[in-house]
């Protein structure tokens, strides 16, 4: 349909679409004008947003009318930027996710503004839903899209459409069981070809504690589309290019392994001394596993006994410096679905949690004695979904201390900011972070 994406298009790719290539409405692509009767306005978009849902996916463009039927011409007129006294953005969202169940994903639409004018077009861009059919509370009916309209779906489309919908369902659960991530009660819970290979001087055989292991998993929906389509050799490149740059340590690489694997699957990076790897599937799906980085032990010298931690400010940082390149990299194989964000703890039975940010008059915990240790999970895992392009900096932070309030409640602490001053980790302390 458009050559960029959706943020970027401009008045002159509508023109273009519009008045050079004549493109008409069609099975991906559907126009509304200016509202005269709101009901009949608001009836018609949640027929366009389900159809689209429950089909193909495609875009609708509001602000573009139909001036000839016979030879369908249009014409780009533009609309009030206000529906019903309100925002015309808040109010065609609101119409759409109160009406359509489950609520239809869409990508934040795009608000171009009609030159020499006061009006806007605003463009949404559905994509297929992983959870269709969507129902239509309004009139009480599933639509599918067929040639240029919305039709009502029959009965064997509707059963076809939850089969797809349960095949889904059962496809991304079976590629978490293959991978060990579905149930933390298993013994092999976190353990791949991969995962096995980590080594780490903090816990070696000598020490009578399992090897513990961090897994941060992305995992999108649509897993079995091949959604990373470029060439493997570029998509490597663009990995080394841009492992770093990213909060709250910008020098920091995210991929500063440089031991790489080849597959039909993807492409890994490992550590060449085996205590990390970051690994990158053709689908979309990609992990980072690592161990001494932000677990070790130490002697406690009242009581002369090892005392084993997760390091909470390094998690911290370590999830915001993942989530920010997340961003970049489904921006990249142009996934913006929804994602999956998979925190996996292994082996942290009697660990205590290290790295607690200090403030003056603020509690400083050195005596372990005093400090709660996970005596409930030997494995545990932690669940986020979001879309990428949702993400920002402040929705970063967030997401990241709602994570880590997680992870602590997991070790036994219920101290939402313990690593966090005034919604901020502790640079300082993260930037002390070993290099995987």
């Amino acid at each position: 349909m458009f050559n960029k994406k959706l943020q970027d298009l401009t008045y002159q790719d509508l023109e273009d679409l519009i008045y050079i290539q004549q493109v008409g409405e069609g099975y991906n692509l559907d126009f509304k004008g200016e509202p005269k009767n709101i009901d009949d306005f608001s009836n018609k978009l949640l027929k366009i947003f389900s159809s689209f849902a429950n089909t193909n996916g495609g875009y609708i463009i509001i602000g573009v009318e139909e001036i000839d039927k016979q030879q369908k011409g249009f014409e780009i007129r533009g609309i009030n930027p206000a529906i019903n006294n309100k925002n015309a953005v808040e109010w065609i969202n609101q119409t759409i996710n109160g009406n359509l169940e489950p609520k239809v994903f869409y990508y934040d639409p795009k608000v171009i503004e009609i030159p020499n004018t006061d009006k806007i077009a605003v463009i949404y861009q559905i994509p297929e839903s992983s959870k269709k059919p969507h129902f239509n509370n309004r009139d009480c009916k599933y639509y599918i899209r067929q040639n240029d309209s919305s039709e009502a779906a029959k009965h064997h489309t509707i059963r076809d459409m939850f089969e797809f919908s349960r095949h889904r369902t059962e496809e991304l659960s079976n590629f978490l069981i293959k991978r060990n991530l579905f149930n933390e009660n298993d013994e092999d819970f976190g353990l791949t070809n991969i995962s096995k290979q980590i080594k780490t001087e903090e816990f070696t055989a000598e020490i009578a504690v399992p090897q513990p292991l961090f897994l941060a998993s992305f995992i999108p929906k649509y897993l079995n589309q091949d959604v990373s389509k470029v060439q493997k050799r570029d998509f490597v490149n663009w990995l080394e290019q841009n492992s770093r740059g990213y909060p709250p340590i910008p020098n920091y690489s995210v991929i500063s392994t440089t031991k790489k694997e080849y597959s039909l699957d993807g492409v890994t990076f490992r550590s060449y001394n085996q205590s990390s790897y970051f690994d990158f599937l053709n689908n979309g799906f990609f992990e980072v596993g690592l161990c001494d980085s932000l677990f070790w032990n130490f002697e406690e010298k009242w009581e002369k006994q090892l005392v084993y931690c997760l390091h909470i400010t390094f998690t911290a940082g370590y999830i915001i410096n993942l989530l920010h390149f997340m961003k970049k990299f489904y921006e990249y194989i142009n996934y913006d679905n929804e994602v999956i964000l998979q925190l996996s703890f292994r082996n942290v039975l009697n660990f205590h949690i290290e790295g607690f940010n200090q403030t003056k008059g603020r509690r400083e915990w050195r005596n372990y004695r005093d400090i709660p240790k996970n005596i409930n999970h030997n494995h545990f895992k932690i669940l986020h979904y979001f879309t990428p392009s949702s993400l920002n900096d402040d929705s970063i932070s967030l997401i990241t201390q709602e994570l880590c309030e997680k992870i602590l409640l997991g070790f036994g602490i219920n101290d939402s900011t313990a690593c966090f001053i005034e919604n901020n980790i502790d640079v300082n302390t993260y930037s002390h972070i070993h290099h995987i």
